[in-house]
């Protein structure tokens, strides 16, 4: 069975990753929401859709909240025991907001990922993966095309930060020789709360890319990486 923690996934896109996840077989997905009342209520959207072989566990997980991450590694460490699993295949690092400040932006998606994958890195199984859900707005090279006026500066800057963790946490796994892959991936300009439901892409769409990378058993590391294939830092 393949396990996989999804972080922030009571709405949009890690939504949609769940619920796809769910529906494949011999799947096993913690569904890590702020509120976990939300994420009961989310799953419950699809419930009847989760494959009979898989699960959806629902999560209380605040990236912001050292508790929260704390009991939710307790919580997940602990229901692996009990299902005779080794560890936890991929950590899906999908949390993200706009926030009204730059702290605010990120603490969800810069601090929050990184204590998510401090916190949860001892429990990764050899050969699993991080995926961070990162976007084009972060890449460096994108910004140098003057293709858009900048927008969400708070919210590009931290993925751009993001991405620079992305190469560093690949580069340690390297040196360690663990066989994790760590990667970007930008799903694309998906109409989620995060934009306001601006975007042009149906986010379950843009979801599948994030499905796909988390239940291949193998690929490249330290890539940033789109449906249409690799995006320059």
């Amino acid at each position: 069975m393949r396990s996989i923690l999804v972080t922030g996934s009571n709405q949009g896109l890690g939504y949609h990753a769940v619920h796809q996840l769910g529906a494949t077989e011999n799947v096993l997905v913690f569904m890590g929401s702020r509120n976990l009342a939300a994420a009961e209520e989310a799953r419950a959207k699809f419930a009847s859709e989760i494959h009979p072989s898989s699960a959806v566990v629902p999560v209380q997980l605040d990236v912001t909240d050292t508790t929260s991450i704390k009991n939710a590694e307790k919580f997940i460490a602990d229901y692996l025991k009990d299902k005779n699993l080794p560890g936890l295949d991929v950590l899906m690092n999908n949390a993200g907001v706009v926030g009204a400040t730059f702290e605010a932006t990120y603490a969800v998606n810069v601090f929050g990922a990184a204590a998510v994958k401090e916190a949860f890195r001892p429990l990764i199984n050899d050969g699993g993966a991080i995926l961070n859900i990162s976007s084009t707005l972060g890449s460096l090279h994108f910004h140098t095309q003057r293709l858009l006026p900048p927008i969400y500066l708070s919210y590009s800057s931290s993925k751009s930060a993001l991405n620079s963790l992305t190469l560093q946490w690949a580069i340690q796994e390297e040196e360690k020789k663990s066989g994790i892959r760590v990667v970007s991936i930008c799903p694309g300009f998906n109409a989620t709360n995060l934009n306001h439901y601006t975007g042009t892409m149906n986010p379950a769409d843009g979801a599948k890319v994030m499905v796909e990378a988390a239940l291949a058993k193998e690929g490249k590391s330290g890539i940033f990486f789109n449906k249409d294939g690799e995006v320059k830092w």
